[in-house]
């Protein structure tokens, strides 16, 4: 081959490979572009400043000495940094029988309703069930009134009369007030599913709950795992209902229940609010560690809804 011929070929081998190295790079940015990227990172700049303040406050006000608290010139940085403060706020108040209550009634509550969440959520995104739409209306109708505070008093009578006014009877009575809102979203994401590999299972000779349990719940962990992080964090925070349960049994306290009583058990006169404080940044870090750990597939039960592939 003469260097005429090959000379065209070897620009033709270097255009070409230019234009597969062209979608990889990076396009330059615009100075419109420019402004508009740091807009936008400035207001999330201020959101998150805006957001993270009062946790930074509450932080360093739990390792702050009482009087510098109460004073009319708090500061923001604590004058000593009293590290007791947290032991206080676990001994204090039985914060370990707390905790492990906690513990239970908030694994419990996760458990059933994923189950529950999981079951009713599929089973109304694929049948066609006589009464459904009354059924669904009546859901919805106890999520718009919001009758947890006028529910409370008489399941915890129910509770008491068949005899489980304690963690299970307070564990059942945090489901009940968490699930419905969780059907509808697992049924929301059902309903984006694709029926192709479901229908390919049942010609196969699989029943229903065989279809559910082999074929739909794989395809329901994106949603499952944000039932579990919302129902976490319902159960964890709620304060009514182990509140109602714990009146007469102080033993039955959840750890919230426990950092709000901390502000009764005053010292000379005075509410330790350093050490309340120190309680509930305590309180709080099973949510951030559970958030932390799951915020990836969080993100993906919002977003994903239709069979891939």
């Amino acid at each position: 081959m003469s260097a005429r011929t090959e000379a065209p070929a070897r620009e033709e081998q270097q255009v070409s490979a230019g234009a597969h190295r062209v979608p990889g790079r990076r396009p330059r940015r615009t100075p419109a572009g420019w402004v508009r990227v740091s807009v936008l990172w400035i207001l999330l700049t201020v959101l998150a400043a805006g957001m993270l303040t009062p946790l930074v406050f509450g932080l360093l006000a739990s390792l702050s000495p009482l009087d510098q608290i109460i004073s009319t010139r708090p500061g923001l940085l604590p004058r000593t940094w009293e590290w007791s403060n947290y032991l206080d706020a676990w001994t204090r108040s039985n914060f370990a029988r707390y905790f492990l209550n906690s513990v239970l009634v908030t694994t419990g509550v996760v458990v059933f309703d994923t189950f529950a969440s999981s079951m009713s959520g599929y089973v109304l995104a694929r049948k066609r069930l006589p009464g459904q739409r009354i059924l669904e209306a009546v859901y919805m109708a106890t999520l718009f009134i919001g009758l947890t505070t006028a529910m409370l008093y008489p399941q915890y009578k129910i509770a008491r009369a068949l005899g489980i006014d304690n963690l299970l009877g307070m564990t059942f009575v945090e489901y009940a007030g968490i699930m419905v809102i969780h059907v509808y979203l697992v049924k929301a994401f059902v309903s984006g599913l694709g029926t192709e590999i479901e229908d390919a299972a049942r010609v196969d000779g699989c029943g229903f709950f065989g279809t559910y349990r082999r074929v739909a719940l794989p395809l329901m962990a994106p949603i499952l795992v944000t039932t579990i992080v919302l129902g976490f964090q319902a159960s964890w925070n709620n304060y009514q209902v182990p509140l109602a349960f714990s009146l007469a049994a102080p033993d039955l306290r959840t750890l919230i229940v426990g950092v709000s009583a901390l502000q009764y058990d005053a010292v000379e006169g005075m509410a330790a609010y350093n050490v309340v404080l120190a309680g509930a940044n305590m309180a709080l870090i099973p949510i951030v560690v559970v958030f932390i750990v799951l915020q990836r597939f969080f993100v993906r039960g919002w977003t994903e809804g239709a069979v891939k592939g």
